[in-house]
């Protein structure tokens, strides 16, 4: 769903490095114009389904404070989250307008444009389109002055699931901006089983649980050492959120 392309990229360097290695961009941004007229219609419907179908969800915050100083407020932040939950997450959180990347792909650009209907500011790139510039300009778009936040998924494009790479560690250690990571789980959903990462969609007037826990800094001065371990601590994070809210909610994977 969630282009994720850092794992293709070489991050032994800075962002901007990595772009210089594979040309030189001037600008990198979403085009409108690619968009066909059935990428439209098909995107303009969802999002309208969508708003109604999420909007009778019954919705509880566990961090509440972490919300309402990182989501709602003004302070610049990276979100951190596994591509199970991606869906509801890109819709709940439109109206702090976070840049979120996607792939390069078909699919990619039916999600881009449907985020942006949305409100979501999307950037596209993967490991093998575009990938660098597209970090790049997320790193530009977040040391920016203004509220500015990020996001993506930490395991996609393709897994494996629940599996963090560490492409916006690099992200938040470069903007001195912090990771924030973030969950979601929901009760009665549906679960997509023969997807690599079990994607869930909450039915609608579910129970939905989203957990924030405190963001993390990533010093500025990291060795690869320091980095694995930084990664390791956000992967293990996210996936005891992910029991905790898949508990609170009542969710369990189907068999």
């Amino acid at each position: 769903m969630f282009s994720n392309f850092f794992s293709g990229l070489n991050f032994s360097g800075t962002i901007s490095q990595s772009v210089k290695r594979i040309g030189q961009y001037s600008r990198y941004a979403f085009d409108e114009n690619e968009i066909d007229f059935k990428t439209r219609f098909i995107t303009s419907a969802a999002a309208i389904v969508l708003n109604i179908w999420f909007s009778t969800c019954r919705v509880k915050i566990v961090g509440k404070d972490i919300h309402d100083l990182y989501i709602a407020g003004d302070d610049k932040v990276v979100g951190a989250t596994w591509h199970r939950g991606a869906i509801f997450l890109v819709w709940f959180f439109r109206k702090a307008r976070p840049m979120i990347m996607f792939s390069k792909s078909s699919d990619g650009a039916l999600l881009a444009e449907f985020a942006r209907k949305i409100g979501i500011i999307p950037i596209r790139g993967s490991s093998s389109r575009g990938g660098a510039a597209a970090l790049y300009g997320m790193k530009k778009y977040l040391t920016r002055p203004g509220n500015r936040k990020a996001a993506t998924v930490l395991d996609g494009p393709k897994g494996p699931a629940c599996v963090a790479k560490k492409g916006m560690l690099v992200l938040a250690r470069e903007t001195g901006v912090p990771l924030l990571p973030i969950i979601v789980s929901a009760y009665p959903a549906i679960t997509f089983k023969k997807t690599w990462d079990k994607t869930m969609v909450p039915l609608p007037f579910s129970r939905v649980t989203i957990i924030y826990r405190e963001p993390i800094q990533i010093p500025e001065v990291t060795t690869d050492k320091e980095l694995e371990y930084k990664r390791c601590e956000v992967e293990n994070t996210l996936n005891g959120m992910m029991r905790d809210a898949d508990s609170d909610a009542g969710y369990s994977l189907p068999c």
